[in-house]
């Protein structure tokens, strides 16, 4: 059944299988931001919650590690994984704090512009030629985000601009990503994003785990399986097709976290996010699309 499933999952085109993984890790992200919320609620700084979220997936990992000896996570690559750290670091924390100042389907909304910021960093990084209509994309999912930012207005906060800031550290991942970590393996990748994530946080937090009451014990295996998830599948996505077309899978993000925030904190969005949302899922769509005729690379 096993080799059914591999040999029918390889047939796929490869932006399909990235696309879907993306839609994975956009699924563990959504579940992520709220169990993290869940755990804020009950007094638990994002700090902590971060210090906590990196352990238990580093206590995960421990297990593969000692088996192989340290092997796997070997990497001739020390400095990109500095590189990574500062990103990673600072966009775990944007995301932390926006979830515990924001509703979950507004934050995750930020968050997801991190697709529109792949296009001028990818002009800048990594020597891409966008047509018009992207550029196009990118003006309309700006707009989409100060509907949703409603700037000047009672109902904005400041909360918005770090997720923003988050957006922007997760898309310098990305090129990152794309650029150096092809012989890296996504277990190094994994790990050495934890480890930075639990030294820094963990010296923010005098290096003590948050009490968690017993009734949320059940949350810390689903918080350490989802955010290994996010890593993983947004490595592999990668792998299997190009970054700009994968993101296709991103659109997904707006589907889990407003029903997640629905189900799980009575989070109703209003109709400004709506409005938002539909522009910034129209720019993302402008940005991925490629003109009839044109080859991609050109």
């Amino acid at each position: 059944m096993l080799s059914l499933l591999h040999t029918r999952w390889r047939a796929l085109a490869g932006n399909t299988r990235g696309v879907l993984l993306v839609v994975l890790a956009m699924a563990c992200w959504a579940v992520l931001d709220a169990c993290n919320k869940r755990l804020m609620a009950t007094g638990i700084a994002p700090k902590q919650v971060l210090f906590l979220q990196a352990t238990i997936v580093l206590a995960m990992l421990a297990p593969v590690v000692a088996w192989t000896r340290g092997r796997i996570v070997a990497t001739r690559q020390p400095r990109i994984h500095l590189l990574r750290a500062g990103f990673i670091v600072t966009s775990a924390w944007c995301a932390a704090y926006a979830v515990s100042h924001l509703p979950l389907a507004e934050a995750s909304a930020y968050l997801m512009t991190g697709s529109l910021f792949m296009l001028p960093l990818g002009v800048w990084l990594l020597g891409e030629q966008p047509h018009w209509l992207r550029w196009s994309g990118v003006l309309v999912g700006f707009g989409g985000v100060l509907v949703i930012l409603q700037p000047g207005a009672e109902a904005f906060h400041p909360a918005a601009l770090v997720a923003l800031l988050g957006a922007l550290m997760e898309s310098m991942l990305g090129v990152v990503l794309k650029k150096y970590s092809g012989q890296e393996h996504p277990i190094a990748v994994l790990t050495w994003s934890q480890v930075a994530c639990w030294l820094t946080f963990g010296v923010f937090s005098g290096f003590s785990l948050p009490s968690v009451p017993p009734t949320l014990w059940w949350l810390l295996p689903v918080v350490g399986v989802a955010a290994a998830g996010i890593y993983l599948s947004y490595f592999f996505a990668y792998r299997a097709g190009d970054a700009s077309a994968v993101e296709a899978g991103s659109f997904s993000l707006l589907l889990f976290s407003p029903t997640l925030g629905w189900l799980v904190f009575a989070e109703t969005p209003e109709l400004a996010f709506w409005l938002g949302a539909g522009l910034l899922v129209c720019g993302i769509a402008l940005v991925i699309v490629e003109p009839t005729g044109r080859v991609r690379g050109q």
